[in-house]
């Protein structure tokens, strides 16, 4: 019986210390660059450059109240990679992918709510194929 325990303890603790190493993999990839203040003091955008591709940015921007407004990569001073935007109550107001400064892929448009509202897919130069 302590034997069975024993092994469940192990295995608990290499799934845990697993999940802890996957979140802190995650954070050590960026790299905090620059963060705007406003006079207050209140954040307003931070800059962040990932550790295995400096040319990448990561890009947050905050509403007044402190939440999130929008995240997004840019590379060489480009829209590069997935952007989402918020709404002030932190609900997904957007999402889609980016490549030299143009839409890419399939992009969905949400409510207020939550609810998803529009779903357009973008050609590689950033043309609307199909809208749904």
């Amino acid at each position: 019986m302590s034997r069975s325990i024993s092994h469940f303890s192990g295995l608990f603790l290499f799934i845990i210390t697993g999940i802890c190493g996957c979140i802190q993999d995650e954070q050590s990839k960026l790299l905090l660059r620059q963060v705007m203040r406003e006079e207050n003091g209140r954040v307003q955008k931070r800059v962040y450059r990932l550790a295995d591709n400096p040319s990448v940015e990561r890009i947050e921007v905050y509403y007044d109240n402190g939440k999130l407004k929008e995240v997004y990569y840019r590379k060489d001073g480009q829209l590069e990679g997935e952007r989402t935007l918020f709404f002030e109550n932190g609900m997904v107001s957007e999402t889609g992918s980016w490549h030299n400064d143009n839409r890419v892929g399939e992009f969905r448009y949400y409510r207020v709510d939550g609810k998803l509202d529009c779903v357009q897919h973008y050609g590689l130069l950033g043309s609307m194929e199909e809208a749904r």
